[in-house]
């Protein structure tokens, strides 16, 4: 069976977490992915553990991409049609339809994404995608849970959306950047911060663990995973020293402290030989907690000054070669006109 997966625009990670977890899979055009499963039930597990997918639709074999055709699919009262392969056609076919049901009402979708998921789950929609040039007909079947994602991002216990932390659908792509399955592994976080990346571990199946140097972030970090309902070990520790407390850890997936904010551009230089340091103890001692061939998933920031541009992933170039893998480095994320930009490295112990 074939699926179209449709991810969100604004997540930067989708391309490697799809890779990643979903090798066959083939970009369509941006931001769509076509994805096969032998079954609904299958696909719709397997997407709805990304951070990136946002809708799902199933191919439906043998329907012609008529209105004919698609009319007599509709079930609720609202439905839409998105044409894929000429948006501007989108408009008339639904009218076409409305026409032969000669009831409901049709909602134009304003790209060739179709409609949101909100839309979708508020209204109770029937939405189709049509592309008659391949005579292909899809029908949405799923769309993500939108309202636990908003519960993760903003009515945690402590959710500071303006603290600089990562968005839950960007921590749950990082941890699906780890290429084996969760079940039985021990995932860290040495960074805890507020506990985002340990949520979204401990929701895909892992085992998680996290620390901070600060108490008040270990304790803030608990209260968001006890209203979760998530056990995790926690500890007051400094990264550079995470072998003291842990051992026999599958993966490290964090972002490190990142520097103080708003710093001028001629203070920046003098920033990064402070993180490079911190963040080559912290990997040094980290071969002393991962298991053999464990896997770290790091944060390393980028500072583009307009006249320099700083990037303190250099660290890892030189001796820790010798004890890492770089498996994959250059995976940009940032939030609108950030001035940090964070750039996600892959490494594997050897």
């Amino acid at each position: 069976m074939r699926f179209l997966l449709f991810v969100g625009a604004s997540n930067t990670l989708a391309e490697f977490e799809i890779e990643t977890q979903i090798k066959s899979a083939k970009l369509l055009q941006p931001n769509v992915y076509l994805i096969e499963a032998p079954t609904a039930l299958s696909a719709q597990t397997t997407v709805s553990k990304l951070g990136c997918s946002i809708k799902l639709a199933k191919e439906l074999v043998g329907v012609a991409p008529s209105s004919a055709s698609v009319a007599d699919l509709v079930t609720f009262k609202n439905f839409s049609v998105t044409c894929l392969d000429n948006f501007q056609t989108s408009a008339s076919l639904n009218q076409e339809i409305k026409n032969l049901l000669q009831k409901g009402r049709f909602i134009l979708p304003k790209e060739q994404f179709g409609l949101s998921p909100i839309l979708i789950k508020k209204h109770r929609i029937d939405e189709f995608f049509v592309d008659q040039q391949r005579e292909e007909v899809w029908q949405t079947l799923w769309v993500h849970d939108y309202q636990h994602w908003i519960k993760k991002d903003r009515h945690l216990p402590f959710a500071n959306a303006k603290a600089g932390i990562l968005p839950p659908k960007i921590a749950r792509s990082m941890v699906n950047l780890l290429p084996f399955e969760p079940a039985g592994k021990l995932l860290v976080d040495p960074f805890c911060g507020s506990g985002r990346l340990l949520v979204e571990a401990s929701e895909l199946g892992y085992r998680v663990g996290g620390s901070d140097i600060l108490a008040e972030q270990v304790r803030e970090t608990k209260a968001n995973l006890d209203f979760l309902e998530i056990e995790a070990k926690l500890e007051v520790l400094d990264a550079t020293h995470l072998s003291d407390l842990f051992h026999e850890v599958d993966a490290i997936v964090t972002e490190p402290f990142l520097g103080k904010p708003n710093l001028r551009p001629d203070q920046i230089r003098y920033l990064i030989p402070g993180l490079q340091k911190l963040y080559l103890g912290c990997l040094k001692d980290w071969l002393k907690v991962l298991k053999s061939d464990g896997y770290v998933v790091m944060v390393f920031p980028s500072f583009d000054t307009g006249k320099h541009l700083y990037k303190t992933s250099t660290v890892i170039d030189g001796k820790l070669e010798l004890s890492y893998n770089l498996l994959k480095r250059g995976i940009m994320y940032s939030r609108p006109n950030a001035e940090v930009r964070r750039e996600i490295v892959i490494l594997q112990k050897k």
